[in-house]
């Protein structure tokens, strides 16, 4: 197939979210053209690591959105310039645009979430046996940490995931990083979705923020939080263009 640079301009409407699903196993595109696409402190990151599974999928990952920012700004990968907070959230310096995106992984699945004019953050897990986890959950806001004790043994694990998967998608949209204590803020299920209970920064506007799960595979759960109301979102197959569905595999 074509590379995705050489592909037609993505228009990304207001209030809209684009989800990107890749993998190395998955993707038609070679992996020596996405390495072309790096600058020199991208190519020294993914050398660094030991094992060829993870460093091609730091190739993947960051060449992937240096051509997916190429196609929602229109300029060439090459000029895509890229910085982080003081907290190591990514953001986009050039080209001065309203583009605003988040990165995770987990195992070989890579998810990029995209919008415009709204912070943005993602988290993907597998779900897995939680029981050796429980040091994780006892620092979990109170009202969470009882919601997880009264969940039935058999969905404990998806419980713990779908709620382990909304708070890491805020922390990462607000760009705080570590400093966001996990107790800090509480997320609870109303009407079968979940939202921000409350969020002891006084700065806060926890009723700003939407938190929108997807599942990218059968064995996944994701979530996306953005600090506006989102009418649209579409999940996209970067390898291939077209779209997938919410429980997509």
């Amino acid at each position: 197939m074509n590379n995705p640079a050489s592909l037609r301009a993505i228009g990304l409407p207001e209030r809209t979210v684009h989800l990107w699903r890749l993998s190395v196993a998955q993707t038609r595109i070679s992996l020596d053209y996405h390495l072309s696409l790096l600058d020199e402190e991208e190519k020294f990151h993914a050398a660094r690591f030991h094992f060829r599974q993870d460093r091609e999928q730091s190739i993947l990952a960051r060449a992937s959105l240096r051509s997916l920012m190429a196609r929602y700004t229109g300029f060439a990968p090459d000029q895509i310039r890229f910085k982080k907070n003081q907290y190591g959230k990514p953001f986009l310096q050039y080209p001065d645009s309203p583009v605003q995106f988040n990165v995770t992984h987990s195992g070989d699945c890579i998810i990029h979430a995209i919008t415009c004019g709204a912070e943005i953050g993602v988290d993907v897990e597998t779900v897995r046996d939680s029981s050796s986890l429980g040091s994780i959950s006892s620092y979990f806001a109170t009202g969470e940490q009882a919601w997880l004790d009264a969940t039935a043994h058999e969905t404990r694990d998806d419980a713990f995931f779908m709620l382990w998967t909304c708070k890491e998608a805020y922390i990462k949209a607000l760009g705080l990083g570590l400093s966001k204590s996990l107790d800090s803020f509480e997320i609870g299920i109303v009407n079968n979705e979940p939202k921000i209970l409350f969020d002891s920064d006084e700065h806060a506007l926890a009723a700003s923020w939407q938190l929108l799960l997807f599942k990218p595979r059968r064995n996944m759960v994701g979530c996306v939080a953005v600090n506006t109301s989102i009418s649209a979102v579409e999940f996209r197959d970067y390898g291939s263009g077209l779209r997938w569905h919410l429980s997509g595999q």
